[in-house]
């Protein structure tokens, strides 16, 4: 119990760094929403140009519902402390992780979640707030079903995510300066999940390359739940693949942090 006690105060830390710093996540969603109205006035152009109702497989209310909600979710499940990561490499911050009986993935994972926890907060007041608007506009069906399995496709969704960017962090042990590497990274974990657009309108080829890869399962599906376009078995289906990710993730980021720590040589610290 003595050795949980550490982890527990890392995540009522972060959690405590989260409330007292929200106003950067709320104006973090703010700029977000300029992207979406971005992608609002394009999909409005692009129907409005076309004589089809439906485009590549969504209405006019689908898309718009989609871009708002890729956008929130997005934010949601978004990492962003490798680079706290390639600094404790680089400034040799990693070795009082090593000296004390402090297990750095799982301080990492605590801390995460501990700034998630505001975060998801304020997401789902965000959340309720929008659906309601889009259930006057366009009469949007939703079900207790279909949220419950949407949040837990959410969870998941951190989970993959904070992996995906947890084993790349890893590259800072043999690149110096990994800042390149971490933008083009993120910027492909943009693309590939779904958050600019949703995955099927670059075609089937890109589609079905996607769903064997894990980034789709951090936004894409998630959205897709809460829209209504998967069927149950879908639903579970994607789920379980999300569980699957998630093994395998931790086993990768595993083998990419014993190989670092191989070649890891304390500088200050």
């Amino acid at each position: 119990m003595k050795a949980l006690q550490k982890y527990k105060r890392t995540y009522i830390l972060a959690l405590q760094n989260a409330m007292e710093y929200r106003t950067d996540f709320l104006m973090g969603i703010i700029s977000g929403g300029f992207i979406i109205l971005v992608q609002c006035f394009l999909w409005t152009a692009v129907f409005r140009s076309s004589p089809q109702e439906i485009i590549n497989g969504y209405t006019y209310s689908q898309i718009i519902i989609y871009s708002v909600l890729s956008g929130v979710v997005s934010k949601l499940v978004s990492a962003g402390f490798e680079g706290e990561i390639a600094n404790d490499i680089k400034t040799g911050g990693l070795s009082k992780f090593i000296a004390k009986p402090i297990h750095y993935f799982s301080y990492r994972i605590c801390n995460f979640f501990g700034e998630k926890t505001v975060q998801t907060g304020v997401v789902l007041v965000l959340f309720v707030i929008l659906m309601t608007v889009f259930t006057q506009i366009w009469g949007f069906p939703l079900r207790v079903g279909q949220i419950v399995m949407f949040l837990v496709s959410i969870l998941f969704g951190m989970l993959i995510n904070f992996l995906l960017f947890y084993s790349i962090s890893a590259l800072a042990f043999i690149i110096t300066e990994v800042w390149g590497v971490y933008i083009a990274f993120n910027q492909g974990v943009y693309l590939l999940s779904g958050a600019i657009f949703p995955l099927n309108i670059f075609g089937d080829t890109f589609a079905t390359i996607s769903s064997y890869l894990p980034f789709q399962y951090v936004v894409f599906f998630p959205v897709k739940i809460i829209l209504g376009s998967l069927g149950v078995h879908e639903i579970v289906s994607g789920l379980l693949v999300q569980a699957v990710w998630v093994v395998v993730l931790l086993v990768i980021s595993k083998l990419a942090w014993d190989s670092g720590m191989k070649k890891y040589v304390a500088v200050g610290g």
